[in-house]
């Protein structure tokens, strides 16, 4: 009786009814959006520093992390990839061999990292076939060397130029030669585009005298939620001599920037709660307002304050949860467009994204926690903004109202 009865009053002034359901309707798309755009780019920063570079976690010989020293490097064994490759989850091994050195075209020099590579198992990893932008992408025991895009632009080198590389090798051996540029590539991340020099992992091992090794194996997994049980097993798979380190022990840097901001973002998210909040006090508070004598016939007919309390509840359930899942349902289709098409940025914040490190895109996340989660606590937030105005009802005089 008592829901029929809040449901009836809702409907017969519509326009009061729709304008409060718009508030929480308007106010949930508003922070599924911000939600979705924050999570989105943290999850697309992961994905292309974890696909280019690091991968989900790593094996590497003893103290390499803390030393980047070839002398640290470690045997590369089929034996031992076809073992890691057997873990459940793991989905792509990547040997690599990767170190510092000094690459020079005719008038200038750069400091880069040149990374051996099985061009097969690379591009698994990260279709980086799919970005070359001139030139062929590399083949195994070949020669060549791909750059970057930023490091060909520094350089002013084209595919078909020879580039110098000194650097030091295994054990303090002199490491220098002539490649010629068989590709340039395109990376998305800013850092990266202007460091990174790829070139085949047998060209790698002859260049830095060290046939048979490298310093990493470079490891995806299909479920970023299995990260701990991958990295459980390959520790007590690779014991004395190696070290399993994951993509936040390899990246601290990322991952403060990334709570950084996402800090930022909860303070932001706070900050619109609040606005939420007090939107829908206002206007609840004014719908009691306007429903004072109202509220005072019901009393005098019979009703009593609690069920009085008890309808007017109800109507605001009502109301809150209709803007939630209205506002919910319309979000889902367009953040999932988003998330399908993120927004290229050009001109002048294109270039302000690339100057801080960032690329130049807007992308969204449709992750069904955004949704519920969001929704929840826009839900929550209206509901508790709704109470003192419920509770001013059951204060009604009335003698004043029914004189009025």
């Amino acid at each position: 009786m008592f829901f029929e009865m809040a449901w009836r009053n809702l409907w017969r002034n519509r326009h009061r009814t729709l304008i409060t359901a718009a508030s929480v309707f308007f106010a949930v798309i508003l922070v599924l959006f911000i939600r979705s755009l924050q999570l989105g780019t943290y999850d697309h920063m992961i994905t292309n520093t974890l696909q280019l570079n690091t991968g989900f976690v790593q094996v590497q010989g003893e103290d390499f992390r803390e030393t980047r020293s070839l002398d640290n490097s470690m045997a590369l064994e089929e034996e031992d990839m076809l073992r890691v490759m057997g873990i459940e989850g793991v989905t792509t091994v990547v040997p690599r061999l990767e170190s510092f050195a000094l690459a020079a075209s005719e008038d200038r020099t750069r400091g880069i990292m040149l990374i051996g590579i099985n061009p097969d198992a690379e591009d698994t990893m990260n279709n980086l076939s799919q970005r070359v932008v001139e030139g062929q992408y590399l083949r195994h025991n070949s020669q060549n060397v791909i750059i970057a895009q930023g490091v060909a632009d520094y350089l002013h080198t084209t595919v078909g130029d020879t580039l110098i590389f000194l650097s030091q090798g295994f054990y303090g051996v002199s490491a220098a030669g002539a490649f010629a540029v068989g590709g340039i590539v395109d990376l998305p991340l800013p850092d990266l585009n202007n460091s990174m020099v790829y070139t085949s992992l047998e060209n790698a091992q002859w260049f830095y005298s060290m046939p048979g090794r490298g310093t990493s194996l470079a490891i995806m997994i299909e479920n970023p939620g299995m990260l701990q049980s991958v990295s459980a097993t390959l520790t007590e798979m690779f014991t004395n001599g190696f070290d399993v380190v994951t993509w936040r022990e390899l990246l601290p840097e990322l991952v403060q920037i990334i709570e950084l901001d996402n800090a930022q973002g909860i303070i932001m998210l706070g900050i619109l709660y609040m606005v939420v909040a007090f939107g829908v006090f206002g206007t609840v508070m004014m719908m009691m307002a306007e429903r004072r004598r109202e509220f005072a016939v019901m009393i005098s007919i019979g009703l009593k304050n609690w069920q009085l309390d008890l309808v007017v509840l109800l109507e605001s359930l009502i109301i809150v949860f209709l803007g939630t899942i209205a506002g919910t349902v319309v979000s889902v289709p367009i953040l999932l467009y988003m998330r399908a098409n993120p927004i290229e940025l050009t001109g002048v914040t294109a270039e302000a994204m690339r100057e801080f490190g960032f690329e130049p895109l807007l992308p969204f996340s449709a992750q069904a926690s955004i949704f519920i989660n969001q929704g929840l606590v826009v839900l929550v937030i209206a509901l508790v903004a709704c109470l003192y105005p419920i509770y001013s009802v059951s204060r009604i005089r009335l003698s004043d109202e029914l004189r009025s």
